[in-house]
């Protein structure tokens, strides 16, 4: 079963205030409801019911809702909140597909403190062709391991290299293909896709960049995947960089809709 909501980002910011959205918390009576009605409360910027997420990741046996939680809670996650090993009991009786899902979603926690999670998934996983993969290309974002070490390097060596690099970074910043994360460092290379796209009026072929962006800043990158991208639609860019561009970002920040976490 995949995901409850399976786009590049969590939708639109509701109209609600804080105090329904909260009332809508206490109504609910699946754990489907309850993790929909979270949502809808960061979007707006109230993240104080984050450790009932974190509850619900770790007890619900709903694969569909765990695969929308560890979404989530890699997007609004903090430092603070990776270095807790305790609101990872998830992990210890992981599916492969609840292994894959989280490998994916890490890479948008902008933290190498989801590493260390990693390296101990990938010591039980990497006989798994498929998760492994995952499993290494998500650490590679991060600390770019393969072109110094190549491909077909063990974990153990892995793990000294993450020791090693980890000194190069600032331990209190957020970080996106190892350079500090920052929306228009990510607007420009969207930016850079879409004029070859719309130069040969092909589809827009980009993934995580749009998701990332779209979550970030709270306003949707405004095309998908498979999005032709010609004349007409470029222009949907250019006013979505304008609006990115009026707002104030800092790099090395981490936010969710437009809100710093």
């Amino acid at each position: 079963m995949g995901n409850i909501m399976n786009s590049i980002w969590f939708g639109e910011k509701s109209t609600k205030n804080i105090s329904d959205i909260k009332d809508s918390i206490l109504q609910s009576d699946t754990e489907t409801k309850v993790i929909l009605n979270l949502i809808e409360l960061f979007k707006i910027g109230d993240f104080t019911q984050k450790p009932l997420l974190i509850q619900l990741m770790n007890q619900t046996k709903d694969d569909a809702v765990l695969n929308l939680c560890i979404r989530i809670f890699f997007s609004i996650s903090t430092h603070d909140d990776l270095r807790n090993s305790n609101n990872f009991h998830l992990l210890n009786e992981a599916t492969e597909e609840t292994v894959n899902t989280f490998a994916s979603a890490a890479t948008t926690s902008l933290s190498l403190d989801v590493i260390p999670y990693l390296l101990a998934l990938l010591e039980d996983w990497d006989e798994i062709s498929d998760t492994s993969i995952i499993l290494r290309d998500s650490i590679d974002s991060f600390i770019n391991y393969e072109e110094h070490l190549g491909e077909n390097v063990s974990v153990d060596e892995i793990g000294q290299y993450y020791v090693n690099i980890s000194q190069e970074y600032d331990v209190d910043s957020y970080y996106f293909n190892k350079k500090l994360a920052f929306p228009g460092d990510l607007a420009k290379r969207l930016m850079e896709r879409v004029l070859i796209a719309a130069n040969n009026e092909e589809p827009l072929r980009m993934e995580l960049i749009p998701s990332v962006l779209s979550i970030w800043t709270g306003v949707k990158v405004p095309a998908e995947y498979n999005t032709v991208i010609n004349a007409n639609n470029y222009k949907d860019f250019i006013n979505y960089i304008n609006v990115l561009s009026s707002k104030n970002w800092e790099k090395g920040q981490k936010y969710f809709y437009g809100h710093k976490l």
